[in-house]
């Protein structure tokens, strides 16, 4: 109960963006390792069983914020891991996060438009050349056939916008557009389903952020942030590429422990005074605001 206690506290308290409601923010640093189980309320899988190789797991071998993420592993039909987004009939929706293919994989996901499984396809999208269809080294939107590159062994960000008043779709995969306002298929919005489309199949997740409202170009442009080094012993470095307005670090409680406004391009904070242990540092820029876990 502890762990599921602090990610809703980060949640909460660590919101993106002041002008959207933040309804689902996810790191996966609060889990145990292993199948997802019943950890968060808003993963499940296909059959529902969860606690099973089919959950979506729980990893530490790779993560885009220190220091876990998702895995959608090989095995065929086996892992299939589905994001409850709310069934959501109306409004305007942006669903991000970051992933990480490695060399030689694939990956997959589709949007779903009903939390219950297979009640319709929305639209769905091939990682490298799967078993089922894509192009070797592009990310394919099946149901039109564009597809843009991505990179391999580093982590991109993907981004969709969902439109249910105007029945649109955007998507950008690491800032690069592949789908501008293609018409939604369905009428509702209700989960994405992570499978294992193929025994090559091996994707990673991390940093979700789901919004219900759009993000704007400044909120997309902050996302591209990074800290460094981490664990942090004195002095931790933001590499960003607009100037950073404020500079926020919270304890595990929620507690304000340090702030600053640099009002500069990638700035540093000297966190030498703190105790060890984890902090959640949240990084402003422009109207974006994003945190991240550090361990000192």
């Amino acid at each position: 109960m502890k762990k599921i206690y602090l990610l809703a506290l980060a949640v909460c308290a660590f919101g993106l963006n002041t002008n959207a409601q933040v309804l689902i923010e996810d790191n996966f640093d609060f889990y145990n390792l292993g199948p997802m189980g019943d950890q968060a309320p808003w993963w499940t899988n296909w059959s529902g069983n969860t606690g099973t190789d089919e959950d979506i797991q729980v990893v530490d071998d790779e993560s885009n914020s220190p220091d876990q993420s998702g895995f959608i592993g090989p095995g065929g039909a086996v892992p299939d891991a589905l994001l409850l987004l709310g069934n959501q009939t109306a409004g305007q929706y942006t669903l991000q996060w970051y992933a990480f293919i490695p060399s030689g994989a694939t990956g997959y996901w589709n949007i779903q438009e009903d939390e219950v499984p297979g009640v319709q396809w929305n639209a769905d999208f091939f990682v490298d050349a799967t078993g089922s269809g894509g192009t070797a080294g592009m990310i394919q939107h099946s149901q039109s056939g564009a597809e843009v590159p991505y990179p391999n062994d580093e982590w991109f960000l993907v981004r969709q916008d969902i439109d249910l008043d105007a029945l649109t779709l955007s998507v950008w995969i690491d800032g690069t557009q592949l789908l501008d306002e293609e018409t939604y298929p369905g009428t509702a919005l209700g989960a994405i389903d992570f499978f294992s489309i193929d025994a090559n199949n091996s994707m990673y997740i991390d940093d979700v952020l789901y919004n219900d409202g759009f993000l704007g170009g400044d909120d997309f442009s902050a996302a591209a942030f990074s800290v460094y080094p981490n664990p942090v012993q004195d002095v931790l470095n933001i590499q960003s590429a607009a100037v950073v307005d404020a500079i926020r670090v919270y304890d595990v409680l929620g507690k304000l422990v340090l702030q600053a406004q640099p009002d500069s391009i990638s700035p540093s904070i000297d966190m030498s005074a703190l105790t060890s242990g984890a902090y959640m540092v949240q990084v402003t820029i422009g109207n974006a605001t994003k945190t991240v876990k550090v361990v000192k």
